[in-house]
């Protein structure tokens, strides 16, 4: 089903929560500790000695907007639905409810304390969501194009709330007067609440029109969201809204009265020991409240969405509700206008009537309402039941009871017809079972109850058993283990023999002394030119040049030169003034930077590395030698830079963005020539060195996750910039929000 708006506000479709707890079982005399949670009086002088939970449920979903198919609801399958095949939208065009209420008892007890009283202690869980005044023309927009798209709608006083709360009671009942036609009970429940989680979100006005594109022309007005601080890292899948529950509790208060008429004609139940003609119940239940730690978040805001998609509103998968908040106020969608670090939220308040009858033996009928005492306009952060009446005649024993309650709800203005059966240790109804069951007309709504007690019933005795002592076990005889240590020492010796050779050189010099004509010091037998005088090193030779070469040997015997080359000094070849031994381009004229070779042209696309920007890939000379970026990658990058979001005031990129990043990813791996430079900005709240850090650390985690998904290190460059570089005014929030970015910059290497 495709989001719309209000799923983009909360994120979930909104629900209302009924004020029925097992619908029709309450009212049984038998109900024990169940009839304590409808009326806390019932505990004092009841039927039970004692009465045990130890587990039950009651479970209630349904809704005026949306409808089932009966087949559907009578196979049990609800796997796979579609929309306008398996549930259809009604046709009413009443303002839109849609509630599910839990209500899970853990073990409890029971018992009865004297003649007069009786007390009682119970474990409970619950949760009641809400919403209200959701009009029939935004919740058209749900699933499907309409020909309200492009119609100005206005929704005022819209409230969606959820409370979800345990709570621990003590009970306790007494007779405070009594007749042999008269008896009046009172009771009191203390409890204390641990509140599990709440959140709330409303709005007094909101303008709203979208187009059959999703695309959004007007959505402003207000929007007020408070919500627990243990929300704020929960994901889709709510696994840590357990944590952090410290600091939220509560104290709750039940009292209740009971009469009963009993005369003494119509006193036929001999064996009964309370028998009544008629039974008035009346009683106060939920008094209290639970206080809770507002998120940061939970704020009022400005809303204006106008000129965006419905998509922006969506919550993302894995998105945690703090990350979504932050998106929404990053992008300018919402703007913070005051803020409470406190949240009270009352219990859901209401007053409990009710009338049975003693028709005849084992046969009653009951009349009960449920009047909701919270007022919704006033407690805007409370989940609160519905006002609701029920009729519900039954057969009624002991170890037996049948029960079955018409039910009616007024903001579902539908009537309910249910069944029910107490059996033994067991019990397990619905108010509507009936109703779904044996009509033709789609499902709107469904219930169900059940629970596992266990009773000792008033004037029963007990037998008692004689246990076998248990038998007496053995002590384990002692094992002992033995443990062998061997030590092996080993010796090692190393022996090093040197001998030393010593040799003895003898060198014998004969010296002739002959003839030497040129009176050059060498001797005629060993000159090489004896005619003329010359060079001792050059066996008597000359060297004009004094390169170190004979002259005979010489051919550039006027210039200093080298034997390689006769004599003669290094060739430039190229005449670049680089001598042939040093020039790798001889027969090229050079320069020397590059060693005598022309300027290279790397890439060979006719612009030389000195010139050309990208000299590693072939490019156009009149783009400095580098590759044109396509029109469609760059813009694929730039939309990417614009989803990227970060936890508020760090450095942790929101999950969000991973979409968008790795479009990012998939173009560089498209193209291993392209480089990606990153940088950071900030606005200019705070202090600018810290801005300067913030921004380079944000650009930094956008480079971490790139390299993460592949991306080598030497294709990233980053930088930050804090706040010098603002592209919008900071004097508004929607300027600081446009200047809070990572601009991503693509290239060729």
């Amino acid at each position: 089903m495709k989001k719309s708006l209000a799923l983009g506000l909360i994120s979930c479709v909104p629900l209302f929560g009924l004020s029925q707890q097992f619908t029709g079982y309450t009212y049984d005399n038998y109900s024990g500790v169940h009839g304590m949670l409808q009326n806390p009086a019932s505990v004092a002088a009841s039927r039970y000695k004692v009465n045990i939970n130890f587990f039950s449920l009651s479970a209630l979903a349904g809704n005026n907007a949306y409808e089932l198919k009966n087949d559907k609801f009578k196979k049990f399958d609800f796997s796979d639905l579609t929309e306008d095949k398996d549930y259809f939208k009604s046709a009413n065009t009443d303002k839109k409810n849609l509630w599910l209420n839990t209500d899970i008892m853990g073990p409890s007890f029971m018992f009865t304390s004297g003649k007069k009283s009786g007390m009682g202690l119970y474990t409970r869980m619950r949760s009641v969501v809400n919403t209200f005044n959701l009009s029939d023309n935004t919740f058209r927009f749900f699933g499907s194009d309409s020909a309200l798209y492009n119609t100005p709608i206005q929704e005022e006083k819209l409230q969606v709330k959820a409370h979800a709360f345990a709570e621990a009671g003590l009970t306790y009942g007494r007779v405070i007067y009594s007749t042999p036609e008269h008896l009046l009970k009172m009771g009191i429940t203390g409890k204390y609440v641990v509140g599990i989680a709440a959140a709330s979100v409303y709005s007094n006005r909101l303008n709203v029109n979208i187009d059959k594109n999703d695309f959004i022309n007007q959505l402003q007005g207000d929007l007020n969201a408070r919500y627990s601080s243990n929300l704020d890292n929960v994901d889709d899948d709510f696994g840590d809204v357990m944590d952090n529950l410290d600091n939220n509790y509560g104290w709750g208060l039940d009292l209740g009265f009971s009469y009963e008429w009993r005369p003494e004609k119509n006193n036929w139940l001999l064996n009964d020991p309370l028998p009544y003609k008629l039974r008035l119940n009346a009683s106060v239940n939920d008094i209290g409240s639970v206080k809770y730690k507002n998120s940061e978040h939970g704020d009022s805001y400005r809303l204006d969405a106008s000129g965006r998609t419905t998509d922006d509103l969506d919550k993302q998968e894995g998105e945690t509700i703090e990350e979504y908040f932050t998106r929404l106020e990053n992008m300018g969608i919402i703007t913070p206008t005051a803020h409470e670090s406190t949240m009270k939220v009352k219990l859901p308040t209401t007053l409990r009537i009710d009338a049975d009858y003693h028709i005849w033996k084992r046969l009653f009928i009951n009349a009960g309402a449920i009047v909701n005492l919270v007022n919704r306009d006033k407690n805007q952060t409370t989940a609160q039941y519905a006002t609701s009446f029920t009729v519900t005649p039954r057969l009624e024993k002991k170890w037996f009871s049948l029960y079955a309650p018409f039910y009616y709800n007024t903001l579902n203005k539908k009537m309910a017809v249910g069944a029910g059966l107490r059996a033994g240790m067991f019990f397990v109804g619905s108010g509507s079972i009936l109703s779904n069951m044996f009509s033709n007309k789609n499902v709107t709504s469904a219930d169900v109850h059940l629970g596992v007690t266990m009773s000792i019933y008033q004037r029963v005795k007990t037998k008692r058993y004689k246990t076998k002592p248990a038998p007496v076990r053995e002590e384990p005889k002692e094992v002992i283990k033995e443990v062998t240590v061997v030590e092996t020492k080993v010796e090692t010796k190393v022996e090093t023999k040197v001998d030393t050779v010593e040799k003895k050189v003898e060198i014998i010099k004969e010296v002739q002394i002959t003839h030497d004509k040129d009176n050059d010091g060498i001797v005629d037998e060993k000159d090489e030119c004896p005619e003329i005088a010359g060079e001792v090193t050059l066996a008597g030779c000359p060297d004009k040049d004094k390169d170190g070469i004979a002259d005979k040997n010489d051919s550039c015997v006027d210039v200093a030169g080298i034997a390689k080359y006769k004599g003669c000094p290094i060739p430039d070849t190229d005449n670049d003034g680089l001598n042939d031994e040093d020039d790798k381009c001889a027969t090229v004229a050079g320069i020397a930077k590059y060693n005598g070779c022309p300027v290279p042209d790397t890439d060979n696309d006719g612009v030389n590395d000195e010139d050309d920007k990208c000299p590693h890939t072939p490019g156009k000379p009149e783009n400095n030698g580098c590759p044109v970026i396509k029109q469609e990658v760059a813009k694929k990058v730039a939309i990417a830079a614009k989803s990227i979001y970060y936890m508020s005031g760090k450095d942790i990129i929101q999950k969000v963005s991973y979409p968008k990043l790795d479009i990012v990813v998939k173009v560089l791996k498209s193209d291993p020539s392209l480089v990606i430079s990153i940088e950071g900005h900030t606005d200019n709240v705070g202090n600018a060195a810290n801005n300067l850090k913030l921004s380079a650390k944000r650009a930094q985690a956008v480079k971490n996750y790139l390299i993460k998904k592949g991306i080598t290190d030497s294709r990233i460059s980053v930088q930050g910039f804090g706040d010098s570089q603002p592209i919008a005014p900071n004097t508004t929030p929607a300027g600081r929000a446009k200047n809070r970015r990572v601009e991503l910059h693509l290239n060729y290497n």
